[in-house]
């Protein structure tokens, strides 16, 4: 597994903030690798981040790098 989870983090309108990531595996076979995008929507720029980030170390990543 990598060891960094790549993200983004916008405020998709005001008040409310998206983080996007790479999701689940889908085999090898697919052109993107099999990653799937995922998302994680909140009202809090800050607690959208740390659900990210808490949700990476809790599958393995040792860090998120945030573009």
């Amino acid at each position: 597994m990598p060891d960094v989870l790549h993200a983004t983090l916008k405020e998709v309108e005001p008040g409310l903030f998206r983080a996007s990531y790479p999701g689940e595996m889908n085999g090898t076979d697919e052109p993107s690798g099999g990653q799937l995008p995922d998302s994680h929507i909140g009202t809090s720029r800050d607690d959208v981040r740390i659900w990210v980030e808490q949700m990476a170390v809790q599958l393995g990543y040792e860090r998120v790098e945030w573009h």
